[in-house]
């Protein structure tokens, strides 16, 4: 009899894992980042100088706009430069893309790069323009991409 109960009602049962699958992924997927809300997010950065770090695509920053004093950087290219984001490793780092979802992935990276306080923005830019917060138009390819160092010129001494 129970191998025919399972049999005839196998749908309700793969109905309620996949339920229950679904409200324990966002625990799984967390990233290696502790989720902060905008408040929470405003009050380290006031409070303890947190950096806001943004790793969201160009395409996303010209239609959305950039956080004044954020500091952008792609997601693919944080494990060889996490370094230059903050003074010391000590410094709370808050990671924030489009929506909160890409930005655990980050967290983790910056974690392994040795900083100890790094944070998740939980909505992103979106939550952020939710709270009414200052966001700036990214008016041109600078304010887009990051500044790439150029090397000084050398004065040529001609002969």
């Amino acid at each position: 009899m129970s191998q025919e109960f399972l049999i005839q009602n196998s749908w309700l049962i793969a109905l309620a894992f996949g339920s229950g699958l679904m409200l324990i992924w966002p625990l799984l997927t967390k990233g290696g980042g502790t989720r902060v809300t905008v408040p929470q997010a405003t009050l380290l950065i006031n409070q303890k100088k947190a950096v806001l770090v943004d790793i969201r695509d160009d395409d996303f920053v010209k239609n959305s706009g950039v956080v004044p004093n954020s500091k952008r950087m792609a997601i693919k290219d944080l494990k060889e430069k996490a370094g230059t984001l903050a003074k010391t490793k000590e410094t709370p780092l808050i990671v924030l893309c489009q929506t909160g979802a890409r930005s655990g992935a980050a967290a983790t990276v910056l974690k392994a790069a040795g900083y100890t306080d790094v944070f998740v923005l939980d909505g992103g830019i979106n939550a952020w323009k939710e709270a009414g917060l200052p966001v700036k138009k990214a008016q041109d390819a600078a304010e887009v991409a990051p500044k790439a160092k150029t090397p000084k010129a050398t004065k040529q001494i001609a002969k």
